[in-house]
């Protein structure tokens, strides 16, 4: 039986890769079990909690991040040391942001993600007045997805140009970069009307121009001794002498 390619129409923005071949599994989630009395201690609703990958995970209100995180801050996870986003506005027009906190005092206690959802265009709180590592990871979800963090000190790109357009890791955002992209170190050194005369940026990072022994290798066998229109490197001699024997 010949496997099937999977359609590759709008593959882009696919959020899922569904080829059955090549899906992995995922990961069971468990009760929490005895951790269970963990959630005793919190006032914040709690929509959904599990272990999965032998870490404690929170779902929660977006509107709730702030007041949980306090909460949680109290109890000595006062480290914040990841956040991010999971670009899902293809599948249920949401993003999926996500807290890793640690508790230094006591190293027998698991680390804790905490997930919440956000629909398109929706704001969040900043958690910069709990941790300056949420200045940086703020930013750069900010840069990277278009995520607007409400009370951040200083919401700017934080990887790309500030004059940059569109968001690189969101998945309509097309891998080797848009128009604007392909032009933009052009446009801004030189200016747009020598685009005919440098061409657009290549930005693809497995193409290997044979012709190009600037910024690659000779890939050919190809002699080459002299460039053309040139005089001549070696030349031959009218006559010459055999050495027929020793001197």
């Amino acid at each position: 039986m010949i496997r099937q390619n999977p359609p590759k129409a709008n593959a882009q923005k696919s959020v899922y890769y569904t080829n059955r071949f090549d899906v992995m599994p995922t990961s069971p989630m468990l009760p929490l079990g005895e951790s269970q009395s963990f959630l005793q201690a919190l006032h914040t609703p709690i929509t959904q909690s599990y272990i999965q990958n032998d870490l404690t995970t929170l779902w929660v209100e977006s509107t709730q991040i702030l007041p949980l995180i306090k909460e949680l801050f109290v109890l000595g996870y006062d480290f914040l040391t990841e956040m991010s986003a999971i670009d899902k506005l293809e599948e249920n027009n949401e993003f999926e942001l996500f807290y890793l906190l640690l508790k230094l005092e006591d190293t027998s206690s698991k680390r804790l993600k905490i997930k919440t959802k956000i629909k398109k265009g929706e704001h969040i709180t900043s958690l910069t007045s709990l941790f300056k590592s949420a200045n940086w990871s703020e930013r750069e979800c900010f840069d990277m997805f278009g995520i607007i963090f409400d009370g951040h000190p200083y919401l700017q790109r934080l990887l790309m140009p500030k004059d940059w357009v569109g968001h690189p890791l969101l998945k309509s955002y097309p891998l080797q970069g848009d128009e604007y992209a392909a032009w933009y170190e052009v446009d801004k050194i030189f200016g747009k009307e020598y685009r005919q005369i440098i061409g657009p940026e290549q930005r693809d990072s497995a193409r290997i121009d044979r012709n190009d022994d600037k910024n690659f290798s000779a890939i050919s066998f190809e002699s080459r001794y002299q460039e053309s229109n040139a005089p001549l490197l070696i030349k031959t001699f009218k006559s010459g002498k055999e050495l027929k024997e020793r001197r």
